[in-house]
């Protein structure tokens, strides 16, 4: 009874027939003539969803290569307008220099906004405490008054993303002074006199 009730309802249909081979129970078989009815309505269920995970799997699969080749659509058309004020800013050679860095700044600041509505944040150094796990020293420089480990200068910007990093920043950093003064004491000794 057990085995009977873990066997699937297409192993119910199937019989075994004396040389092992399956052999689809009739009406002789069965004392229940409706049971040759109701095996074939499972068979024919069964291929009915078996066509329907068929195309279930290939519409997913369509929509996959869609949203691969075309997800990208809404930041794109966010950044065509500031290409259209970039080749208009080209476009002014005649233009005074402080007019045209006007315009630059201007386009700047509204890249970085629309930027912004996808997620995207400056991270903030200059002058705070060097992170590794945000920031990438690629200069130390010694620097009388700031302690180690203060951010000095930025040479490339760092970004987060939904406020995980994108990009860390690379920056130069205070190195911290020697102890001591001269060097010339062992660390930890004092003068007790």
């Amino acid at each position: 009874m057990e085995d009977r009730e873990k066997e699937s309802p297409l192993a119910e249909v199937k019989g075994k027939g004396s040389e092992g081979e399956d052999v689809e129970p009739g009406p002789a078989s069965v004392g229940d003539p409706g049971e040759t009815g109701d095996a074939a309505k499972l068979k024919e269920q069964l291929a009915y969803l078996a066509a329907e995970f068929e195309n279930f799997r290939k519409r997913v699969a369509r929509e996959r290569e869609a949203q691969a080749a075309f997800g990208n659509e809404r930041l794109l058309l966010a950044v065509l307008p500031f290409l259209d004020n970039l080749e208009r800013a080209m476009g002014q050679a005649t233009a005074s220099s402080e007019a045209l860095l006007s315009g630059v700044r201007m386009t700047y600041d509204q890249f970085l906004s629309e930027l912004g509505k996808f997620g995207l944040e400056q991270l903030p150094a200059c002058g705070g405490t060097f992170d590794p796990s945000r920031h990438e020293a690629i200069a130390s420089v010694p620097a009388t008054g700031m302690p180690g480990g203060t951010i000095l200068a930025e040479a490339r910007k760092g970004y987060l993303l939904h406020g995980r990093l994108l990009r860390p920043a690379q920056v130069t950093v205070a190195a911290a002074p020697p102890e001591g003064g001269d060097g010339d004491a062992p660390a930890g000794s004092e003068d007790r006199s």
